[in-house]
C-alpha cells in the first residue's frame, strides 16, 4: 500500500478521479491517530525543560512535535 499523502496527492491531480470519501475517511481517521493525548502533550511540556539543560537539539525537536500536533 503506497503513502497516505502520495496518495492524496495523485488523487488531486487525477483526470478522472473516483469518489474521495474512503481516501478522506482514510486521512481523517490517520489524523485522529497521530492527535496528542492531553497527557502525552503535558508529559512533552514538562520533559522539554529538563532535556534543554543536557540537549537543546532534542529539546528544539520535542517542541516541534507538541506544536505540530497541535
Amino acid at each position: 500500500m503506497s503513502d497516505l499523502v502520495d496518495r492524496l496527492r495523485r488523487w488531486t491531480h487525477a483526470v478522472e478521479a473516483a469518489a474521495a470519501s474512503d481516501l478522506l475517511d482514510e486521512a481523517a481517521a490517520e489524523i485522529e491517530r497521530l492527535r496528542l493525548t492531553v497527557d502525552e502533550r503535558q508529559a512533552l511540556e514538562r520533559l522539554i525543560p529538563q532535556t534543554e539543560t543536557y540537549n537543546p537539539r532534542w529539546a528544539q525537536t520535542l517542541r516541534g512535535l507538541v506544536e505540530r500536533t497541535r
